[in-house]
C-alpha cells in the first residue's frame, strides 16, 4: 500500500462521487487533476441524476460484457468521480467514453473502451489533454482482440503498454451464468449446486425482497460485519467501505435504474444480501453487485444466496445473471462453480503522463 493511503470516513463515496478534490482524502495529484477537469470543454461531469441518461443510452445497445453497458457499475467504479468526454473527428463524427478517478489507487485516471466511430483517436485527445498531471492513465475492461487495443499497443508514439491488472474486477475473465439452468441445477455440472440447494430447503433459511427505503441501515450493518471479516482490500490504496452504502443511495435517489435485492435469514436472523441491476435489453444479463454474507461458518450460504437470486430474475423475466469479473483466484474458482454459460478476458492498458 502506498504511504498516502486514505483513511476510512463515513460517506466518502457519496461525498468523492460529486465532487471529487474538495475534501481531504483526495491526494494533492487529485486535486490539481480535478481542477484541470473542470476546465476542459469536452469533459462533463456525471452524478446520480444523470444515471438515467445513461440507461437510456444503453437500452439499445449490447454487449458481451453487461458491465460495459450498465450505468449502475460505472456510477460504482467511478465514485471517486465520473466524467465523461466528447470527441469529434473532422468529419464531426462524435465519439465518447466514460472514465473516473480510479476507486481504489490514487493519482490514475481509469477510462472504458469509447462508443462512435474513432475510439483510439478519442482516447489519446484526453491523454492530451493531460499532459503535465503526472498521473497514470489506464484503460480497462478491454479486448485483447478489439482493434483499440491492437491500436494503441501498436502505435509507438502513444505510449500504452498491457498492464497485468492485479486489482479490479476483471484480473480474472468475467462469468454470465444461465439462470434456468443454474436453478434447475440439474446433471452432473451441477451437483455441488443441487448438494447445497437440497440442504438449505431442509434448513430454516428464508429470503425476502429489499425494500432499499427501509432496509439501509440493515445493509450498512450487514456489509460492515462482512467487511471486518474479510480482507478484501490488501492490495488497495483506498478502501471502498462505503460501496454498499453508495449502492443503496442510488437504488433510493434514482429509482429508474429499479435496482433489486434480497435479504437472506437462518432462523429469523438476517445474515447478508444481494443486490442486482436488471438488463436494460430484452435478453440482456442482470448484473449482480453484492452477494454477500456475514456467518461465514455458515458453509456456501452465500452459494444458495446467489441461487435464490436467480430464481428472483427468473420470476421477473431475466434469463440471464453477470457475476462479474474477480480480483483474486479464490473468487474466481468460486464463480466458476455457477457453471458460467459464457466466460471473457479483459486486459487493462496503461501510460504514465509526465509531469
Amino acid at each position: 500500500m502506498n504511504d498516502d493511503s486514505l483513511s476510512n470516513e463515513n460517506d466518502v463515496a457519496f461525498i468523492l462521487f460529486n465532487k471529487v478534490g474538495n475534501d481531504n482524502l483526495a491526494s494533492e495529484k487529485e486535486r490539481r487533476l480535478v481542477k484541470r477537469l473542470n476546465t476542459l470543454e469536452n469533459v462533463a461531469d456525471v452524478k446520480i441524476s444523470d444515471l438515467n441518461t445513461l440507461k437510456a443510452a444503453f437500452s439499445a445497445a449490447a454487449s458481451d460484457d453487461p458491465y460495459y453497458i450498465s450505468p449502475t457499475y460505472y456510477a460504482l467504479t467511478g465514485r471517486r468521480g465520473l466524467y465523461l468526454y466528447k470527441n469529434e473527428d473532422q468529419d464531426k463524427k462524435p465519439t465518447t467514453f466514460l472514465f473516473c478517478i480510479h476507486p481504489n489507487i490514487q493519482n490514475t485516471i481509469l477510462a472504458f473502451p469509447p462508443f462512435g466511430h474513432n475510439p483510439a483517436q478519442a482516447i489519446n485527445s484526453l491523454v492530451e489533454e493531460l499532459r503535465g498531471t503526472g498521473i497514470r492513465f489506464q484503460l480497462g475492461r478491454v479486448s485483447s482482440n478489439s482493434d483499440l487495443c491492437k491500436t494503441l499497443i501498436n502505435d509507438n508514439d502513444t505510449g500504452f503498454r498491457q498492464k497485468i491488472e492485479d486489482t479490479l474486477d476483471w484480473t480474472y475473465p468475467l462469468h454470465t451464468v444461465n439462470c434456468q439452468d443454474l436453478t434447475e441445477h440439474k446433471g452432473k455440472n451441477y451437483s455441488r449446486i443441487r448438494q447445497v440447494m437440497n440442504k438449505f430447503r431442509r434448513s430454516s433459511a428464508l429470503t425476502r425482497d429489499i425494500d432499499f427505503s427501509k432496509d439501509h441501515s440493515l445493509i450498512d450493518s450487514l456489509s460492515q460485519n462482512w467487511e471486518d471479516n474479510t480482507n478484501h482490500y490488501e492490495n488497495y490504496d483506498i478502501k471502498f467501505t462505503e460501496y454498499f452504502q453508495h449502492l443503496v443511495s442510488m437504488a433510493n435517489n434514482e429509482p429508474a435504474l429499479n435496482l433489486r435485492g434480497l435479504i437472506v435469514s437462518i432462523d429469523g436472523v438476517n445474515k447478508g444480501f444481494s443486490i442486482w441491476e436488471p438488463p436494460q435489453q430484452r435478453h440482456g444479463a442482470a448484473n449482480l453487485f453484492a452477494s454477500q454474507v456475514t456467518d461465514f461458518e455458515i458453509t456456501n450460504l452465500a452459494t444458495y444466496l446467489t441461487v435464490k437470486s436467480a430464481e428472483r430474475m427468473l420470476e421477473e423475466g431475466t434469463e440471464r445473471m453477470c457475476l462479474g469479473g474477480s480480483e483474486n483466484i479464490g473468487m474466481d474458482t468460486y464463480k466458476r462453480g455457477f457453471v458460467p454459460e459464457k466466460t471473457l478476458e479483459m486486459q487493462t492498458l496503461e501510460l504514465d503522463i509526465p509531469e
